[in-house]
């Protein structure tokens, strides 16, 4: 189901409308007829999924929601996924759920926009054209392998430097309730994104002022490939949640070329992309399995994809599809809705590249709807040149999930009603020597796999490390050596009842998957606190003897790869003096790992989908 041209803009007008009453100074506190209002088109349309007792998965719970300015509420209902569900309810009643569900009164905070204040560097001189000879951090998982491992000569900090390490600047991302952004990093620059506020930000590593901001159309999540130009100077690619891609220029912020990757209207770029040899990969998500829920939505049309662009102009080289077959009418549900299938296989982490092969592997994500495909929850080899898939190997048959499947029957109980176990972190490849390589891919099951690329996937071996589930398993990234890889656990959904129960880290032999060591998570003193979890969903980073793992109750934690034992921790949950005048404070830390960069660790905090909510990004540097 599509919302027309003529609604949005009818929409957009009405917004426009009511905007306009409160700047002519009409009052917009809620009365109690607001709040009754707002009560009973909440329990009518949203309370089936937004509830404190068994909420579905990835809603935000109404304690939660309290805690959020009910503008926020209020625009969320008309932007992105949220606008099918509430397009049920009119403008008033949409206003009203917003101040029947927020303890704060409305037009309390500000625009966070209006509100941040660009703290502009003195000077901004252009990125040294060496840059890449020196300390730097680039991509998700760093290198075309994906390893997350950052070389003692770049990471600049040890073990013994962690205890001297202190804030040294805190930047408050406006509008913000999550930050998943990863951090890249060249010359005396860091690059970030804003996820809710459209901003791509060029900072200066180490005093935080403001070289450029982008106002891109929707909010950035992932990492940025930054390649070098022929004159010298380089490019930033990133992707945001409308599906656009930029090229700017990463001295200016300027434009260089942009595309809209895919038409359809959940689709997203959520991967980080990955240049090489002059080709810009990009991979395509979506958030259909949520439009999917609604009983009258015709699910499924979506499929996952990558597309390969020639750097220098955006010029689309080839756009190949996780599943082949395109999709096609299937049955018409009870009330009459038509359904369509296959559908899904949505890519949501940074592709690996293997040059010996000449190809790339991605994980892919469940299907939305039926038939399911054999590619989805599944490994996949594409060709560099031509995209044509070589080879996949799935891990999980009939995963079928929307959000339309029961969150009180336990995931898998239904024939239409998968596990929801898919991959949401990149594949990491490693060479054990002798000729013999291996490719790691982490489930949301649980579940590390070995496979041989060299052998189109065979399984080498596998090793269950926690029961997983919907938001479990292996989530967002682990992290490898050349001998170990470092796998934190997530398990947030699946242990809701019993939060000090879920994460922990496991080192496992590359080789053969025996475990070198496991260690549970830290009990959380903060289980007080809705959202606060121990679950450790983010990707993690390695250095030379230092692991880096962040965890939901809002502390980066610092192992000791040898034996497992916790050396350092910060705690981030809490409020701070941004740099740009926004008020900040930080909560669950989700999504992206940690960057290290020449002494230097940074990292977000905060997740408001069902964690503590934040919008801090941390410098941490070495005391003067």
């Amino acid at each position: 189901m599509k919302i027309s041209k003529a609604r949005v803009a009818d929409r957009e007008k009405r917004v426009a409308r009511y905007l306009a009453l409160a700047v002519l100074g009409f009052s917009l506190a809620a009365s109690a007829d607001d709040r009754n209002i707002g009560r009973d088109a909440f329990e009518r349309v949203c309370a089936s999924c937004h509830n404190d007792d068994n909420p579905a998965p990835r809603a935000m719970k109404p304690s939660q929601l309290a805690k959020l300015p009910p503008e926020q509420i209020y625009r969320t209902q008309f932007e992105g996924v949220m606008a099918l569900y509430s397009a049920a309810l009119n403008e008033l009643e949409q206003r009203a759920v917003g101040q029947y569900l927020s303890e704060i009164p409305w037009g309390t905070i500000p625009d966070p926009e209006k509100s941040e204040k660009l703290v502009r560097c003195e000077t901004s001189p252009a990125i040294a054209t060496d840059a890449l000879s020196k300390p730097h951090w680039i991509g998700w998982g760093l290198d075309f392998d994906n390893s997350h491992f950052q070389p003692g000569e770049h990471a600049g900090l040890s073990a013994a430097d962690l205890a001297n390490l202190e804030l040294k600047w805190v930047y408050g991302l406006p509008g913000a309730t999550s930050v998943s952004t990863q951090g890249a990093v060249l010359g005396d620059r860091i690059f970030f994104g804003n996820l809710q506020g459209s901003g791509i930000y060029s900072v200066d590593a180490k005093k935080g002022c403001v070289h450029w901001k982008y106002k891109a159309k929707g909010g950035a999540r992932s990492g940025f490939a930054i390649g070098q130009r022929e004159d010298g100077r380089f490019t930033l690619y990133i992707g945001d949640t409308k599906a656009w891609l930029y090229a700017l220029d990463a001295d200016t912020g300027e434009v260089i070329w942009t595309d809209k990757a895919d038409d359809h209207r959940d689709a997203r770029l959520t991967a980080t992309p990955v240049l090489y040899n002059d080709v810009l990969y990009v991979p395509v998500a979506s958030f259909e399995e949520l439009s999917g829920g609604q009983p009258k939505y015709e699910c499924c049309i979506f499929r996952g994809s990558v597309i390969a662009y020639e750097a220098a102009t955006g010029k689309r080289l080839w756009k190949s599809y996780t599943i082949v077959q395109e999709p096609q009418k299937t049955t018409v549900s009870d009330i009459g809705t038509q359904q369509w299938g296959p559908s899904g296989a949505a890519v949501w982490s940074e592709p690996v590249i293997d040059e010996a092969r000449g190809v790339l592997y991605v994980t892919t994500g469940d299907s939305y709807s039926l038939p399911a495909a054999d590619t989805s929850d599944a490994i996949v080899a594409m060709d560099l040149k031509t995209g044509a898939i070589q080879w996949s190997v799935q891990t999980t048959a009939d995963d079928v999930w929307t959000a339309g499947c029961p969150a009180d029957e336990p995931p898998g109980s239904s024939a239409t009603c998968g596990p929801d176990i898919d991959y949401g972190s990149s594949a990491i490849l490693r060479d054990l020597g002798n000729g013999k390589r291996v490719l790691l891919a982490g489930q949301k099951s649980g579940v590390l796999h070995a496979l041989d690329p060299d052998r189109n996937g065979e399984i080498l071996w596998q090793k269950r490390l926690s029961p997983g589930g919907i938001i479990g398993g292996i989530e967002w990234g682990f992290a490898a050596d050349a001998e170990t890889v470092y796998v934190p656990i997530s398990d947030v959904w699946e242990n809701r009842n019993t939060p000090g129960h879920a994460g922990g880290v496991y080192a496992l032999r590359i080789n053969d998957g025996e475990a070198l060591w496991q260690k549970p998570a830290v009990k959380p003193a903060c289980l007080d606190r809705s959202g606060c979890n121990a679950g450790q969903p983010a990707a993690a980073a390695l250095i030379p003897g230092v692991l880096f793992s962040a965890s939901m109750d809002g502390f980066m934690r610092a192992y000791d790869p040898a034996s497992g034992e916790v050396i350092w921790s910060v705690d981030t949950g809490r409020e701070y003096d941004a740099i740009n005048g926004v008020p900040t404070k930080g909560g669950s830390i989700k999504g992206a790992g940690p960057t290290v960069v020449d002494g230097w660790l940074y990292f977000g905090s905060g997740y408001g989908r069902f964690g503590m909510p934040g919008n801090a990004f941390l410098a941490f540097g070495p005391k003067e």
